[in-house]
């Protein structure tokens, strides 16, 4: 599996759970959230379902940036490409670019231990 069909599935995921999540909350009145710990209460408030989709949104647009940095064709498969770079330039910028957008998903069992930055 290619570094971006990774992204693209992993992205895939994580918006079908927030948009299911956010038909759910989806004109209703955000209620009133408490915690005993309230360092908790901050953070699941950050990341209310339309913050994710946001999130979601701009790491695609992302992904399209740093193919588009790589020089390839978005449809072919960059994992030959990943690595061969010269440390400079867009080209390289591009593929530091997928690595760094793969980094979060670093648990996952897809991931190729050969994208870590």
């Amino acid at each position: 599996m290619s570094i971006t069909e990774f992204l693209e599935r992993r992205l895939d995921e994580d918006e079908k759970v927030a948009g299911a999540a956010d038909l759910v909350s989806s004109g209703l009145e955000t209620p009133p959230f408490s915690s005993r710990y309230d360092e908790l209460t901050d953070h699941i408030l950050r990341w209310r379902p339309s913050r994710v989709l946001a999130e979601i949104r701009a790491r695609r647009h992302m992904l399209e940036l740093a193919y588009e940095a790589t020089g390839l064709d978005m449809d072919r498969d960059l994992d030959r490409a990943l690595g061969s770079r010269e440390r400079s330039g867009v080209a390289y910028v591009g593929d530091r670019m997928l690595r760094s957008l793969a980094m979060p998903y670093a648990d996952h069992p897809d991931y190729d231990e050969a994208w870590r930055l």
